[in-house]
């Protein structure tokens, strides 16, 4: 690992030396600043598809998307039209070694279905559309694709949860329910494609202080075949994510972030507009919902406190296992979110041993709210191991205070707070064996990110048994390598190479960098960039840049 972190700063090197004399390796779309029209996934060999709407209309209330594939050198090989509602808001995408799948919703109408999922075979230059339909006030869960079926899971205010499934080939529909409880909220849906099973995960909210976690089986004619109730469940802990990971001959796993729910220090939530519409939509869209006036009191995002697991084994769902995070190896050398760190004075000095066996089979009473925020990652499987990853953020302000005056001309000052956007702390990562105990866990420092915007930033890429930790902000990409609960080396920063050697990023948003095919790794995002060289010296650009790891 430390030829490969060598030869990443000789890369860094040469690529700027490069920019120089001639154009590196990046691609950049005009994009008006504050926007983010653009999304893309990659399609390894056959290269990336960037799709976005464009200010052409085809017709009454109906607006272009152009879905645009360029190759492995960020050239464009082939670019098509499609018109699309203008209501319709892109959610999820999946992707196969021969095809893309793309999901949008339309959340205004539904006469010819508000489900769209467009099929892109890129060998091909093929797109093919199909619709679904969902309860008019539904939001989409999760989107899966197996056999030629789209599964799309949804919850409703006004009705139960659901899943639906249509075929791509023939359109036939099914629909797997739930539960008959009201007051339920689906998390999740998988699949098991050697069986032919469909996995629910979903929890039932009794109260604001109360909820349990569940799991049901179908198979693909969409009949329930059991419902897996996890024992021991301490109902004080919310479920704040979850998903299933089916192991095969009647095992698998469900994991994810919990958080107390203490009545007289956790504020009340209601949990289908702040849980579901804040949380649980944003987690599987691409980009997070950007919030230009933010007012902390009205935040009601659900907050964090560790990972759970739970198996399935022979058909039989065990207990829940919990991991507090003030039990990890150097949490609080990561956390800096102030009320996070006044529960560190709270908590017993324990060794880390102790505090996770505690934590993970008892309702200890030194495990203190942490109050954090998180974005979560799906979970990783390598090697055998599952991996568990979070983002952590917080709101960040500065006070202005001006000078008032009463009825008499007296002046006195008065101060109110500004909201300067969401400030980027830490991740943890834990690894976790197929009886879901952790094995070790691990965190990584996220340093100078203020952003309107909220994404998913880290990413991780396994060399034999060792991780390499990385994401990108501030025009650099920052990596960490570890090997389970070890740190092998410290961050390490690369800046982006310009497109030009003179050009100078002046602001970025929405940084991300993702493994794309072989060593290849792809960094995106919006970039405002000066340049007194050209005839227009600043610029706002949508930018990828083609990077090799080796």
């Amino acid at each position: 690992m430390k030829k490969i972190l060598s030869i990443l700063y000789f890369i860094s090197i040469a690529a700027a030396l490069w920019a120089q004399s001639s154009n590196p390796l990046r691609l950049e779309i005009p994009a008006p600043a504050g926007s983010d029209p653009f999304n893309y996934v990659t399609a390894g060999k056959y290269g990336v598809c960037i799709f976005y709407p464009t200010v052409s209309e085809t017709g009454k209330d109906s607006v272009s998307w152009s879905f645009m594939m360029v190759d492995e050198q960020l050239k464009e090989s082939w670019h098509k039209q499609v018109p699309l509602s203008k209501d319709v808001t892109y959610l999820k995408s999946l992707s196969t070694k021969d095809a893309i799948y793309l999901l949008f919703h339309d959340t205004k109408r539904n006469q010819d279905g508000n489900l769209f999922v467009f099929m892109i075979i890129p060998r091909l230059q093929l797109i093919t559309k199909h619709a679904g339909v969902i309860p008019e006030n539904a939001e989409v869960v999760d989107f899966e694709v197996s056999d030629g079926y789209a599964l799309v899971g949804y919850n409703s205010r006004k009705s139960q949860p659901a899943v639906i499934s249509f075929s791509l080939i023939t359109g036939e529909k099914r629909t797997y329910e739930i539960t008959a409880e009201k007051d339920a909220l689906l998390l999740d849906v998988s699949i098991d494609t050697t069986r032919k099973e469909i996995f629910a995960t979903y929890k039932i909210q009794f109260s604001s202080s109360r909820n349990h976690l569940f799991v049901n089986r179908y198979n693909t004619s969409g009949a329930l075949e059991k419902t897996f109730d996890f024992t021991d469940q301490n109902e004080q802990r919310n479920f704040n994510s979850a998903q299933y990971l089916p192991l095969g001959e009647g095992r698998g796993i469900v994991a994810g972030t919990y958080g107390y729910n203490v009545t007289n220090t956790r504020r009340q939530y209601d949990y289908y507009d702040y849980y579901h519409n804040n949380y649980a939509y944003n987690y599987n869209s691409s980009y997070y919902t950007r919030q230009s006036e933010y007012d902390a009191n009205e935040d009601k995002t659900p907050v964090s406190d560790g990972y759970y697991t739970a198996v399935v084994n022979n058909g039989i769902a065990n207990k829940i296992n919990y991991y507090y995070f003030g039990g990890f190896t150097n949490a609080f050398k990561y956390i800096t979110e102030p009320g996070a760190l006044r529960a560190k004075s709270k908590t017993d000095k324990k060794s880390d041993k102790q505090n996770n066996e505690e934590s993970s089979n008892t309702n200890s009473s030194n495990e203190k709210t942490l109050n954090l925020r998180l974005i979560s990652h799906e979970v990783l499987i390598n090697q055998g191991q599952l991996f568990l990853a979070s983002e952590a953020y917080s709101p960040e302000y500065h006070t202005n205070t001006q000078m008032s005056y009463d009825y008499y001309g007296r002046s006195f000052p008065s101060s109110y707070q500004v909201f300067d956007g969401f400030r980027y702390s830490h991740a943890f990562i834990a690894g976790f064996d197929s009886s879901g105990k952790m094995l070790w866990n691990n965190g990584m420092e996220m340093r100078d990110i203020l952003t309107s915007y909220l994404n998913r930033k880290l990413n991780c890429y396994f060399e034999n048994d060792e991780t390499v930790l990385f994401y990108n902000a501030n025009n650099k990409i920052a990596f960490k390598t570890i090997k389970g609960g070890n740190v092998v080396d410290n961050t390490t920063y690369i800046a982006l190479a310009p497109k030009r050697g003179t050009d100078q990023p002046l602001d970025e948003y929405l940084g991300t960098i993702e493994y794309w095919y072989n060593d290849y790794f792809l960094a995106s995002g919006y970039q405002t960039i000066r340049n007194n060289h050209l005839e227009t010296t600043k610029r706002n650009v949508f930018y990828m840049s083609k990077m090799a790891f080796r």
